[in-house]
């Protein structure tokens, strides 16, 4: 048996740094982790923990004045647990020089002069991403200037985007540089597999490179943007350079001149093979060395070394969250004293409160270069619009009718604005602040809703007046019965000069119950002001005169609700004064809309920054789902809402104070992380499967927030909604989710009954005691193990079913103590996430619509006749074959089929799964493995 407890350390952040107080922990209690989504639950709770400090000292009573921690600790001070276990990876630090990284010295096995598939796993503390912050990193080279030895480089850009450099001849005369058409789409601190193809001659008189990712070295390998050809045959210079990871004597710069550094993070292993899915020249396995070592014989037999800065780690951060509360528990006896500490993460903290978040709209002004913003969303006993930014507030003129605080309808997802009542007349008016934003442009926005009769935006700009300083005066008219928008100007100086016409927008489709949002935009340059008008987004009218207009003095909203033919309210709000960097009208208009069309990954992405909140996307923004309209919620239910309609995860980081969310394109056709062979004896007690009906949904209906609905219904087969025994009977369920649209509702209802209607176990513990030394050889794949990836279970008993099971992550305990190591995982079944990949052998063929065995047939027979009953007979092509049938629960390899009409005959293999029976007449046939389509 393993040893334990574990090493492990225990760490509180205060005065600016990391503690350890390991010393501090009873080891008699166990430190238990639970992270993600419970068994019962339907989505991930804040990650919790659980830990007993000694106090016998006193010096976690942050209430005892005496305490060395007294005003020090406290609510929700940071706290950290690690474990020191498996295998090792290399820690590269941020070095000012080269001497980082690992490297093996030039030798034959090296050598790769043709095709090249390079591979590396590695995990960036920043992945670059084309801030200001982030230069290219150096990923595996063989590649030295000095003497003219350059092969090949591999490198992450400035902007996340992969880069491949080689010579012919290891001049920089022959080199050659293709980047990757997109970014790595990783989050800081992400471990990904990183893959580069080089195809030296694609037969046509060219070269392909093609760039890949994965979550680990298994694969499946995801294209990183579109494979990109060049012109002419190439090789690859041998040369003498050794070959280094992560740093090397090109430091400093990329093949093509960009600046670069050492990769900075962490380094877990390289592949480079002879050949595109060639064998192995190289095999470079970090966690094969000892945690000390300071060199190791990778598993192709070359011996790599540490440089300087580089060392070996196997400290693995298991949850890093907060203490919400230090309770004293002294025993009776006065002898002893502890400290039971409930370690969350943010989650928690952000849960606690109740308010919902003010709208998109006044979130995305908040957050913006506004000079100024009067909402008008004041409450009913207001007398004055508060200005945001906490200037002047906007007040009503002094012959204006009474109005109606708080009762403005601009939309459901906008705070309840200013209304103005029929039959009355006033001013709004405004005071601008000054602003150096505003010296060669600015934009006046407002917000309106429901009919009007005619409203008028005044815009006064600063001029003094006179002739030798005009004062400006603009009029954006509304008018609602001519369903138009006109604009005029007036300019005061010594002389008079009259009101003039600028131009009008007819058909203006603003005078209704919707949300609109117009702006009036001037810009100043070479002694003419050059003015657009936009509606909702769009620019509707523009021109120019040869006169300066200074920035804003005084807005002033002006109406009229007198109309002999009706009696039409008017909602206003978000008067918005900014500068010459404002927003483009079309962003805040989206702003104004509640942001429909979204991403969900952009959605939480934006939602969390704007609030503060730190957050990692796994995977890509633009492989989420689109949604409907931000409504007013509170934090984490805008994020829940946003990861409920995409079905991902929305979890904490594990190893930092932030938030992750698992998109839901993560979880496909994933390699496993971990693979359990229940027969090895690697699987603890309790182990349950249960095959129940609690995940089972056969008729789902899906409503769109504020839109329609889709339904799915399973009519036939063994999970149907018919009655026992041909189907399970009817489970219904309808769920409302943001969506953009609502021909999305059909699709989610669709993805979601096939979810809900995979006919296999349900697995709601899989335990693993990690004090088993057969499980401790599986370590390094348990502790990476997280919540939405996949584990295999191999080799279980008959009455679990047949061939292997694929198992979701959905949560997972975790315990660590003088008596115990566990880890339990809570699971759902994996196999509905594998879905169809176009042109893929075994992911892209489409199952049959019905077909049955014509004949009965033995346990040995090699030679089956197949009926189609519905739809196509099945492919004759030679290059389709081989595929997996499953007939009975026993799965056979087919490796021909005559016959194109029905019945066909098929040539297989037997048993391939291990079940070994006879047949009947008429039992169904299906393709073991069909293409789904994925949402």
């Amino acid at each position: 048996m393993v040893a334990l407890p574990p090493p492990r350390t225990t760490e509180l952040y205060y005065g600016g740094q990391w503690h350890d107080v390991t010393g501090d922990m009873r080891e008699s209690t166990p430190v238990t982790i639970t992270r993600g989504v419970s068994s019962e639950g339907t989505r991930a709770d804040p990650a919790s923990a659980s830990a007993c400090l000694n106090n016998r000292h006193g010096k976690y009573s942050p209430r005892d004045p005496t305490s060395e921690l007294y005003d020090v600790i406290g609510r929700n001070t940071p706290w950290r647990v690690s474990l020191t276990a498996g295998g090792p990876w290399a820690v590269l630090p941020a070095s000012v020089g080269e001497d980082c990284g690992l490297i093996t010295p030039d030798s034959p096995a090296l050598t790769v002069t043709g095709d090249v598939d390079l591979r590396v796993d590695v995990a960036l503390d920043r992945w670059p991403d084309g801030t200001f912050f982030t230069v290219g990193q150096q990923l595996a080279l063989r590649y030295n200037p000095t003497g003219n030895q350059r092969a090949w480089s591999f490198n992450i850009s400035d902007n996340g985007r992969l880069l491949l450099g080689w010579t012919t001849d290891g001049t920089s005369a022959t080199l050659r540089t293709v980047y990757s058409t997109a970014a790595v789409p990783a989050y800081a601190g992400q471990r990904l597999a990183l893959r580069v193809t080089l195809d030296v001659n694609n037969g046509a008189g060219g070269h392909v490179v093609r760039f890949y990712y994965a979550r680990t070295m298994a694969g499946p390998w995801q294209p990183l943007g579109d494979a990109v050809t060049g012109t002419g045959v190439t090789s690859v210079f041998d040369g003498t350079a050794p070959l280094e990871l992560g740093s090397g004597a090109a430091y400093g710069q990329l093949p093509d001149g960009a600046a670069a550094k050492n990769l900075t993070g962490r380094a877990y292993g390289l592949q480079l093979r002879n050949g595109i899915d060639g064998p192995l020249k190289v095999d470079l396995d970090i966690s094969t060395a000892s945690p000390s070592a300071t060199s190791l014989v990778d598993l192709t037999g070359l011996t790599w070394t540490t440089r300087t800065e580089a060392t070996l780690s196997n400290r693995h951060v298991r949850m890093e969250g907060e203490v919400p509360a230090w309770p004293p528990e002294r025993h009776v006896s006065g002898t002893d004293s502890t400290v039971t500490i409930t370690p969350a993460g943010i989650m928690r903290r952000l849960g606690a409160g109740t308010k919902p978040l003010d709208s998109a709209v006044r979130r995305y002004v908040q957050a913006s270069s506004a000079i100024e913003c009067w909402p008008l969303t004041d409450g009913p006993e207001a007398r004055s619009g508060a200005a945001l930014r906490g200037g002047q507030p906007m007040v009503l003129g002094a012959e204006t009718d009474p109005v109606q605080w708080g009762e403005g309808h601009l939309a459901d997802w906008i705070e309840p604005t200013l209304r103005l009542s029929p039959e009355t007349v006033g001013t709004l008016i405004a005071a601008a602040p000054e602003s150096a934003s505003a010296a060669t442009g600015w934009s006046v926005d407002f917000i309106r809703a429901e009919r009007g009769v005619g409203d008028h935006l005044y815009i006064y700009d600063r001029g003094a007046g006179t002739d030798a300083q005009n004062r400006i005066k603009y009029d954006l008219y509304c008018q609602s019965g001519f369903n138009r928008v006109q604009l005029y100007r007036e300019v005061f100086s010594s002389s008079a000069s009259p009101l003039e016409y600028l131009g009008e927008i007819t058909a203006a489709g603003i005078f209704d119950d919707q949300p609109h949002h117009i702006r009036f935009s001037i810009s100043v340059s070479g002694g003419f002001s050059f003015w657009k008008i936009y509606l909702d987004g769009i620019e509707r009218l523009s021109g120019s005169h040869d006169r300066i207009t200074r920035p804003v003095q005084r807005i002033e909203y002006d109406y009229g609700l007198y109309s002999e033919e009706r009696d039409d309210h008017l909602s206003v709000g978000y008067f918005t004064y900014w500068g010459s960097a404002a927003p483009s009208a079309a962003d805040v208009y989206r702003a104004v809309l509640g942001f429909p069309g979204e991403s969900a990954g952009d959605r939480i992405v934006r939602v969390s920054t704007e609030q503060g909140v730190t957050i990692a996307l796994d995977g890509t923004a633009a492989g989420t789902t689109a949604l409907g309209v931000q409504r007013q919620q509170t934090l984490l239910e805008t994020l829940e809402t946003a990861a409920k309609s995409d079905l991902g995860y929305l979890l904490e980081r594990r190893d930092a104070r932030a938030l992750l969310y698992r998109s839901r394109a993560t979880l496909y056709n994933q390699s496993p992380v971990i693979t359990l062979d229940y027969a090895q004896g690697v699987i603890s007690a309790p182990f349950r499967p249960l095959d129940d009906d609690k995940l089972s949904r056969n008729d789902v209906a899906v409503k769109r927030d504020g839109g329609g609905r889709g339904v799915a219904v399973l009519e036939q087969g063994r999970m149907s909604v018919q009655d026992p025994p041909d189907g399970i009977g009817r489970y219904d369920v309808e769920d409302t989710y943001s969506l953009a649209t609502d021909e999305q509702t059909e699709g989610q209802a669709y993805w979601r009954m096939h979810l809900g209607t995979y006919d296999g176990l349900r697995w709601p513990r899989i335990t693993l005691n990690l004090a088993n030394p057969r499980v401790q050889a599986l370590i390094d794949d348990i502790l990476r193990a997280d919540v939405g990836d996949l584990i295999r279970l191999q080799n279980l008993p008959r009455e679990y079913g047949p061939g292997d099971v694929d198992l979701i992550i959905r949560g997972y305990t975790e315990e660590v103590g003088a008596e115990r190591w566990q880890i339990a995982f809570t699971c759902e079944p994996g196999a509905p996430w594998r879905v169809g990949i176009y042109d893929s052998p075994t992911l892209g063929k489409a199952d049959t619509s019905g077909s049955k065995l014509t004949s009965a047939i033995t346990s040995t027979a090699t030679s089956i006749a197949v009926t189609t009953t519905a739809g196509l007979p099945w492919t004759t092509a030679a290059g389709e074959f081989p595929f997996t049938i499953t007939v009975g629960g026993e799965e056979m390899t087919v490796t021909g089929i005559t016959g194109s009409v029905s019945p066909q005959v098929f040539t297989v293999v037997r048993s391939t799964n291990g079940i070994v029976k006879e047949h009947a007449a008429n039992a169904d046939v299906r393709l073991a493995r069909p293409a789904v389509y994925a949402l």
